[in-house]
């Protein structure tokens, strides 16, 4: 199969499916990854906590780390990406170039407003597209005022430690969350969502649509 993750910002796909996408790499599917922004910041007080430089340097390690090669970094604002054509035709170019069988984004929900402006702009773009999932929001993601629903899970307890080791290419964001305490955030909320299907680790995905046979189905996870 081929799968498309869309991510605002280089560290939301690795907190949310990085162990997903690691497995189904190892699986031998095809994985792409689109991010919409080089993701650098500045601090409320105009200091830059993370240049574009250093958010991508980090961000490709930590894709490689997932096994992931096949990376498009665009260069939206980290903190504005809206619900607009623009976005909406940057991901269309991707979705015509790449032709996923899978796509995973963002959950509408977030409230983050750049993540809601993605996922909102994956929906428009792949209005004809069959099979999108959205992850889960996690810490740092904005906390949902509606809640995200479960409905597929994917043992990734064959992977969480390239999903963790993959976190921590992100050295300024380990530095800014807790160091520790986000990892173990992330970690701990693989953990509950394998307890929920009585495996070790997994990660939970909210679905908007599907159309897969059961083979594929049961390849993926």
């Amino acid at each position: 199969m081929r799968i498309l993750a869309i991510g605002a910002h280089l560290d939301d796909i690795e907190i949310a499916c990085g162990g997903t996408l690691a497995k189904a790499v190892e699986s031998g599917h095809t994985v792409k990854v689109l991010i919409m922004s080089k993701s650098g910041y500045t601090n409320n007080d105009g200091k830059i906590q993370r240049s574009d430089e250093l958010a991508v340097e980090e961000g490709v390690h930590a894709l490689h780390t997932l096994g992931i090669q096949d990376i498009d970094i665009l260069d939206f604002a980290t903190k504005d990406i809206p619900f607009c054509s623009d976005v909406v035709h940057a991901i269309d170019l991707a979705l015509a170039d790449f032709k996923p069988d899978i796509i995973f984004t963002h959950h509408p929900f977030d409230t983050h407003q750049a993540h809601e402006g993605v996922a909102k702009a994956t929906i428009a773009a792949a209005r004809r597209m069959n099979t999108v999932f959205f992850y889960e929001p996690i810490t740092p993601s904005g906390r949902s005022y509606v809640a995200f629903k479960p409905h597929l899970y994917v043992d990734i307890e064959s992977t969480v430690k390239k999903k963790i080791e993959s976190l921590k290419c992100h050295t300024s964001e380990y530095n800014k969350f807790g160091a520790e305490d986000w990892i173990e955030g992330v970690r701990c909320r693989s953990g509950f969502r394998g307890y929920e299907i009585g495996k070790k680790f997994a990660e939970a995905f909210e679905i908007l649509r599907l159309e897969m046979s059961f083979n594929e189905l049961c390849n993926l996870m």
